[in-house]
């Protein structure tokens, strides 16, 4: 008897291998889709749609991206957590996945839904303002921020995303309280202080065009040197601010996605985004595309989450 059940539990186990293989090899058999959980224009939806078309040709199969907005990109990572764990449902989340952990924690989300594959790179925030603003040296804005104390409108792209967390430590770091203004999407909060409906927002190199068209003027960037496409910003930290933070940008899956598929993922978004024309886009807007494993993404989400919950211990984070 023990004999027979152990020859079909290994028969199954065969089978269950087979299936997965099979399923690999056949990957993707449907329409994939991207889910960029912020709203349209913005440049977690650019990235999105800079990979998409490649991996659609390289596939053979429909590859669409969908704007799942909301919650400081909790939505949208629901989504994709409470899918079918095929491969064919895929998010491209950035920093809210891990700040809404802390400040979200009623949320729906369940952080163990999702899976990293793919760190597509990582990048420092700038503090930017519309170019009617009259507060236009970091001194001056400052002074400003301390002489009214919760009058300063700080836009971000979402409660926990980079743009807030970054405002919350800069204003921690100088001393200074701020009226924090959310938006579904960095698109939205741009178009605000490009109208000067708010004052400033926290944001990456990829803001660099409204600040060359003379539309927005950066203050500092949070980066350990000046970047190659914004050399005449100066570092917080040269203006005497010690003040390093920046965001990411990756790809996930829901948890349970054969290992075999998110291979497969993670070698055809690395072939792409390692590409000469692509990396230069990437780099243009100031990621930091340096190759890391799936495994070196994992232990960046487990080493920054355990990061803010430090600063969450010291009070740092609030709504």
């Amino acid at each position: 008897m023990f004999r027979k059940l152990f020859a079909a539990a290994a028969t199954a186990a065969v089978l269950a291998t087979g299936v997965t293989t099979a399923q690999a090899q056949d990957y993707p058999s449907d329409t994939v889709r991207i889910i960029v959980p912020y709203s349209a224009g913005g440049v977690t939806d650019f990235y999105a749609r800079l990979i998409a078309p490649e991996l659609q040709e390289a596939w053979g199969q429909t590859v669409i991206v969908e704007n799942k907005p909301g919650s400081g990109s909790l939505l949208g990572a629901m989504e994709v957590g409470t899918s079918e764990p095929d491969g064919l449902t895929l998010l491209l989340g950035s920093y809210g996945l891990l700040s809404n952990q802390i400040l979200l924690p009623d949320s729906p989300y369940d952080p163990a839904s999702i899976e990293p594959v793919y760190l597509l790179g990582r990048g420092s925030n700038m503090l930017i303002i519309g170019s009617e603003f009259e507060h236009d040296t970091l001194d001056s804005l400052t002074q400003y921020a301390k002489d009214n104390p919760g009058k300063l409108k700080v836009a971000s792209s979402g409660i926990g995303a980079s743009p807030h967390i970054a405002a919350l430590l800069w204003a921690d770091k100088v001393g200074v309280n701020f009226l924090h203004i959310p938006y579904q999407g960095t698109a939205p909060a741009m178009t605000d202080v490009l109208a000067g409906r708010v004052d400033v927002i926290f944001d990456g190199i990829s803001s660099m065009a409204n600040v060359r068209a003379g539309k927005t003027k950066a203050l500092a960037i949070a980066a350990a040197k000046r970047s190659p496409e914004a050399p005449d910003v100066p570092t917080f930290n040269e203006l005497g601010i010690p003040f390093e933070f920046g965001s990411f940008f990756g790809f996930f899956v829901p948890t349970g996605t054969p290992q075999d598929i998110q291979d497969t993922i993670f070698e055809a978004v690395a072939k792409i985004a390692r590409r000469e024309d692509i990396d230069a886009q990437l780099q243009k807007r100031g990621l930091d595309t340096t190759p890391k494993t799936q495994a070196d993404f994992k232990d960046f989400m487990t080493s920054e989450l355990a990061a803010l919950k430090k600063l969450e211990e010291q009070g740092l984070l609030a709504k």
